[in-house]
């Protein structure tokens, strides 16, 4: 994971490099709760995995170059995208933000709103049926630009 996060930071850091208007967005579910903030309660996560140190780091360092767009516009504490199955942890708020859409500069000031749509994670259906674990996250842009 670490080594696959590192190959990204640096052909991501390249493209924008070559093309600073690129308009590039790294999007999804990538397993890393980047502050404490970002889980309900740290002391039931400490020294598992997406709260690591070297998670974390390299998680920062994308962030050097590509701004996390969703944060400004749905701050936390308690302000999720992920709830396990398990325990009623979505129901008692117990939750981890773990999806994000990071942008590039030229990407990122672009961007006018962003939502992370939790009620969709309680009525939203899968292929199967099932609600997804993950509530979408969404930015809207400035069409100029």
């Amino acid at each position: 994971k670490l080594e696959w996060l590192a190959a990204l930071r640096d052909s991501a850091e390249s493209w924008v490099q070559r093309e600073p208007a690129a308009q590039i967005a790294l999007v999804g579910d990538w397993n890393i709760a980047p502050t404490d903030e970002d889980v309900w309660n740290m002391d039931v996560f400490r020294g598992s995995t997406h709260v690591t140190e070297p998670e974390r780091a390299v998680f920062a360092a994308i962030e050097a170059t590509f701004a996390d767009v969703v944060r400004p516009f749905t701050p936390g504490p308690g302000v999720y995208t992920y709830w396990d199955y398990t325990q009623l942890r979505f129901p008692k708020r117990e939750g981890m933000r773990i999806d994000f859409i990071l942008a590039s500069p030229a990407l990122a000031h672009r961007v006018t709103n962003a939502e992370i749509v939790r009620d969709e994670r309680k009525t939203g259906k899968d292929r199967i049926g099932s609600p997804s674990d993950h509530a979408p996250v969404f930015v809207d842009l400035n069409p100029s630009s």
